[in-house]
């Protein structure tokens, strides 16, 4: 059957999205669950239903139907040998679509917890399936796809934060202006109330008036129900370091859970491209990164929940850590892996706080671009994520301004993007030049710039203003719980050695704070290279450093 997701597919058969499996691979889901059988237009399962199962198709087909659109639209057919589910099933989260059976109906229905056992016994089975959910989310992100609908203000701060939530963690949503009174219209006939905005209409079309991360959390099972039991590792933070300290720990069976304030990428998922990760050639979003070792995770068995930070962090005499979470529950655990990044630093420049979210950003992804279609944009910052966010930008804007407090643009930036950058036509560089000041109305209109060389200003109009400069570590939470630098960030292993704060007699681990059984991996650990690729081999150190501790290396 085909698989007809994707804009300009057309129909067209798309192999890597409905990969046929053979008889035997068959008889190996046959050792897992029974056949069940469906009548000709059988509900099989239901947009917005939890605990939804992989479904294998032995003979008849089901229909895969969108009920999010103003009408029923059938985004494909599985037939024989094939299967349905996505992402959202094998994260335990609602389904994004209805299954209808198609004629007489009999298929395999395998749970998240089964499929993931499948994917460990046979590799080769395990590859067809996750090749084919990476190739769905693509095409349905592509594709016309509404899934949830968000209705708000374009200049509206909560809004683009509950967008912004959405996206980082992989939830297909639609934008609707409220400034178009048809959209204000169809909001009426879906029976929204007081039109509290933003309002989030889910899949099977239930309203949410200005609601908050949590609640839609746990509507669509992003947030999960933490267990009683004692983890061997709880890692705050989802970003390259956190996600990678997830993989490798869940993998080499350690029982692991990975809590996020928003969701998975960290600084790293608001990076429109990134070009130098050793093995993509042609380069990823730090968000399709982040997915894709989000999915590599669950596949391991790693629990993830968001939105969910830390309050509070006790050792006991036994030495097991319970970390106090912002959702009012403790969780108990062996060891702390903290990877909870940096942010980029704020400028201090008049006026620049009430615009926040209303034309200044700190991301540039889709859900940013798209307020800044056809204006003139400005990025301020020279390393690599601001080079990406300039090309990027770029496509939609219609000029990229760059400004540099120096007159280097090669200083922080790799050459290859730089050399881009600077052969760009819709790209000017701008150095030795400082923002002084910020205006708009509802939203950001206008920067005067400043040549720090000169003290000349210049008055420049402007649609949006992003900001990558700086690196604040994500560590208030810690307070004096654990020894920081100058900086914040968190000083860990040999360079305890000699410090009071280490009352133990043994030696701290390689990664190991000063509060014992907490571990620290990534961009908020003290002189750390901030890049992808030693994010995430530092936190497969962490996790080696776990297993020092634990005694767990088989």
């Amino acid at each position: 059957m085909n698989y007809t997701l994707g804009s300009g597919s057309k129909g067209e058969f798309d192999p890597q999205s409905n990969q046929k499996f053979s008889e035997e691979e068959f008889d190996l889901l046959r050792q897992f669950s029974a056949e069940s059988h469906f009548e000709d237009g059988e509900i099989v399962f239901k947009s917005g239903q939890t605990q939804v199962p992989f479904c294998f198709v032995v003979s008849g087909a089901l229909k895969i139907i969108d009920e999010s659109q103003d009408e029923l639209t059938v985004l494909t057919t599985h037939g024989a040998y094939e299967f349905s589910g996505d992402i959202s099933i094998f994260a335990d989260r609602q389904a994004i679509a209805t299954a209808q059976a198609v004629g007489e109906t009999t298929i395999i229905k395998i749970s998240s917890d089964q499929l993931r056992e499948l994917l460990i016994v046979s590799p080769s089975f395990g590859d067809k399936v996750i090749e084919t959910l990476i190739r769905r989310r693509q095409l349905l992100e592509a594709g016309s796809f509404r899934g949830v609908r968000i209705y708000g203000r374009e200049n509206d701060p909560a809004t683009l934060d509950l967008r912004e939530f959405l996206y980082r963690n992989g939830i297909g949503h639609e934008w609707l202006n409220i400034a178009e009174q048809s959209n204000i219209n169809s909001l009426k006939t879906l029976g929204a109330k007081n039109l509290n905005f933003p309002i989030l209409v889910s899949s099977e079309n239930r309203v949410f008036e200005r609601p908050r991360p949590t609640e839609i959390a746990s509507h669509l099972g992003i947030q999960r129900d933490f267990s009683n039991d004692v983890y061997d590792t709880l890692i705050i933070g989802s970003g390259p370091s956190g996600l990678g300290a997830a993989v490798y720990a869940a993998s080499e069976g350690l029982k692991t859970l990975v809590i996020d304030r928003i969701g998975p990428g960290g600084q790293a998922g608001s990076s429109s491209k990134i070009e130098n990760y050793a093995g993509f050639p042609v380069g990823l979003s730090g968000r399709e990164l982040a997915l894709r070792a989000q999915l590599q995770a669950l596949k391991f068995g790693a629990e993830i929940s968001s939105p969910c930070s830390p309050r509070g962090i006790e050792r006991d005499a036994e030495g097991v850590l319970h970390v106090d979470t912002c959702i009012g529950k403790t969780i108990h655990t062996k060891t702390v892996i903290v990877a909870t990044g940096v942010s980029y630093r704020q400028l201090t420049v008049s006026g620049l706080t009430a615009f926040r979210n209303r034309g200044i950003y700190y991301s540039a992804t889709k859900v940013e671009s798209v307020l800044c279609d056809g204006q003139p944009v400005h990025i301020i910052g020279g390393g690599n994520s601001a080079g990406q966010a300039a090309m990027f930008l770029s496509e939609t804007a219609s000029h990229v301004h760059m400004i540099l407090r120096g007159g280097d643009i090669n200083k922080s930036m790799s050459s290859y993007l730089s050399s881009r950058v600077i052969a760009n036509p819709k790209i000017t560089v701008h150095y030795y030049t400082e923002v002084d000041a910020v205006s708009g109305d509802d939203r950001i209109k206008s920067l005067r710039l400043k040549n720090n060389q000169t003290d000349a200003t210049y008055e420049h109009a402007t649609g949006g203003m992003f900001i990558f400069i700086g690196a604040v570590p994500n560590t208030d939470f810690l307070d004096d719980q654990v020894i920081k630098d100058k900086k914040g960030f968190i000083v860990t292993g040999s360079d305890l050695i000699n410090s009071e704060a280490w009352k133990l007699p043994r030696n701290p681990h390689a990664l190991e704070s000063s509060l014992p059984g907490l571990f620290a991996s990534g961009d908020c650990r003290s002189g750390t290279t901030k890049r992808v690729a030693f994010a995430i081999g530092d936190g497969a150190l962490a996790i080696t450093s776990v297993h020092d501790l634990l005694g767990t290396y088989r």
